[in-house]
């Protein structure tokens, strides 16, 4: 009795390789004749298996005469020539190569954008058999990249739509990511431009939601004042303050990551801050993670803004106490570090030089890689709905870059997370500024001539200053304020917004009034800094900004130290 198992059939290669997803050709050297084609490829290029068997691949496919440009067939035929002189893979670029329309359809060519890599087939004695033509069809890709009006339009509407901000800058950033997928040479120069295209998209959002903000909490103290005796009221005048004051810590870190905050430099001891913050840190990570710091003695001086720093060296501190949920190590280094052009070449947004690395490591559970490049977007969490904002570092990434730094994330999952942060080392020629003298709030019978172009913080600003005694002229734009200078207004302060329409902003505005009034002193405001009162990392010397949003304690302080400094003009020189 034979037991013997049936060999299992032979399975249909021909039927399997035209059945297979992918866009696929067969083509015998050297005349390149089509000797097998996927059903997914006839579908691709609107042909018939029977029309083009047997046949030259140029014949069935020529360039398209109306083209005078094209020029896909030379390109195809070198790549393959290249395999038969080689005998290896020739992936090529991304190439326009029109298709023929079937009768049905008209006729004529259609444009097509195709991904192409051919790759030999060698027979038993090493002689080339065959060159197995694989494309993609790119076309839709293409087409999208040439569709910048509507991404404008879309960052229109998320201007408009600001209680929908974080959703929208979310998928923002969906599309920018699937782009980069599509062109892996250039990787790490799309992320750059990338998380440049989302600063901007965030600083324009923070900067009208600001304008919104800077209304609301002022008008939060009037309305305080007038429930004061009523204690339902006065609470729920909290609760909008409360509601208030985290929109404007959301902008602020939104305001980091597109490095548009204002930043105060200096020389500063990286050993001597991680110290201090090492020591804040200890109560508030709680006692299941062990806190190190290994300091270089020798340690360069940075010049960053030490506050901002430190709130970095929190972010990093509190993502990786997450990322330890059943405890760990927490690792906080220092040191001297020199990246040199090579470095520079293989991270294209790094200028070579002197740098003071700061390191900051857990034991936790890792970082995924399919998520690694990701982390430092905004609004990108992995944590539960409620449980953070995703803006921690984002808001680092954003302050080393403004601060003309560098980071690099190491991970591996199961064993931990290192970010090293790399700040720029001071030069040592810096002159620190001297502090503003403390002034207090009152109000004053100054004349102030006030430019902004947001009509809810024009009128809220006018009634703001007259409460405070001063006599203004407001004004929505440049040539407006310039308009009622030459009338004959004569101002003490000129306040105006940095980022205005009508053709001026807010340093052109400034300039062309000194030049009338000499004597007249200048306070900015805005929802961001721009290249306008913004240079190398921080304001201008000669620039005094009220950051918005502000109330307007904040506002008659900051008048009253502005009329106490020199003249716009003795500034300047």
């Amino acid at each position: 009795m034979n037991l013997q198992t049936p060999s299992p059939p032979m399975p249909d290669f021909k039927a399997l390789f035209e059945a297979a997803p992918g866009l696929y050709l067969v083509l015998t050297p050297p005349d390149f004749r089509i000797v097998a084609a996927s059903d997914a490829y006839l579908r691709a290029t609107k042909t018939e298996r029977a029309s083009i068997l047997g046949h030259e691949l140029f014949e069935i496919f020529p360039d398209n005469p109306d083209d005078p440009t094209a020029d896909g067939v030379r390109n195809l035929r070198a790549s393959l020539e290249r395999v038969v002189q080689y005998r290896r893979a020739d992936t090529m670029s991304v190439q326009k190569y029109d298709i023929r329309k079937p009768d049905s359809e008209g006729g004529g060519f259609e444009e097509r954008f195709w991904s192409p890599r051919n790759s030999p087939v060698l027979g038993q004695g090493g002689q080339l058999a065959y060159i197995i033509h694989r494309v993609e069809d790119v076309t839709e890709f293409i087409h999208l990249k040439r569709r910048g009006a509507e991404q404008d339009r879309m960052a229109d509407r998320l201007r408009e739509r600001t209680e929908q901000m974080e959703a929208e800058i979310f998928m923002r950033a969906r599309e920018v990511e699937a782009a980069k997928e599509q062109l892996e040479a250039e990787q790490k120069l799309r992320q750059v431009q990338k998380m440049e295209a989302v600063g901007h998209l965030t600083g324009g959002i923070a900067h009208d939601f600001n304008n919104i903000l800077t209304v609301i909490t002022g008008l939060i103290d009037i309305l305080a004042d007038a429930v004061a005796h009523d204690a339902a009221l006065s609470s729920v005048t909290k609760m909008i303050s409360d509601a208030a004051s985290r929109g404007a810590e959301v902008t602020k870190h939104l305001l980091a990551f597109s490095r548009q905050q204002p930043l105060q430099p200096r020389e500063a001891d990286l050993n001597t801050l991680v110290q201090d913050t090492a020591r804040l840190l200890r109560p508030s990570l709680g006692e299941q993670i062990e806190i190190e710091t290994s300091l270089e003695p020798d340690a360069w001086t940075a010049f960053i803004d030490p506050n901002h720093m430190a709130t970095a060296l929190l972010n990093l501190a509190v993502n990786a106490r997450d990322a330890m949920p059943e405890g760990g190590k927490l690792m906080i280094e220092t040191g001297n570090v020199v990246l040199d052009e090579t470095y520079a070449a293989a991270n294209p947004e790094v200028t070579p030089g002197e740098y003071v690395m700061v390191a900051v490591s857990d034991t936790g559970d890792g970082i995924p890689e399919t998520i690694r490049e990701k982390v430092f977007e905004p609004f990108f969490t992995t944590k539960d709905t409620g449980k953070g904002t995703g803006l921690g570092l984002s808001m680092v990434y954003g302050f080393i870059k403004q601060s003309n730094g560098h980071l690099k994330i190491y991970s591996e999952e199961g064993h931990g997370t290192s970010i090293k942060l790399y700040l720029p080392r001071s030069s040592g020629d810096v002159v620190e500024a001297e502090p503003p003298a403390v002034v207090d709030g009152r109000g004053g019978s100054e004349s102030i001539l006030v430019v902004e172009d947001d009509p809810l913080v024009r009128n809220y600003v006018s009634a703001q200053l007259e409460q405070l005694g001063y006599r203004t002229v407001v004004t929505a734009n440049g040539p407006e304020a310039l308009a009622a200078i030459d009338k004959g207004f004569v101002c003490d302060l000129l306040f105006t917004d940095v980022i205005m329409s009508g053709g001026m902003n807010g340093r052109q505005v400034a300039d062309a009034v000194i030049a009338r009034l000499p004597s007249v002193r200048v306070l900015f405001t805005s929802g961001y800094t721009e290249d306008a009162i913004f240079h190398h990392g921080r304001l201008d010397p000669d620039v005094t900004l009220l950051p918005k949003p502000y109330r307007k304690s904040d506002l008659a302080r900051m008048i009253r130290q502005v009329l106490a400094q020199p003249p716009a003009s003795a500034a300047g020189k």
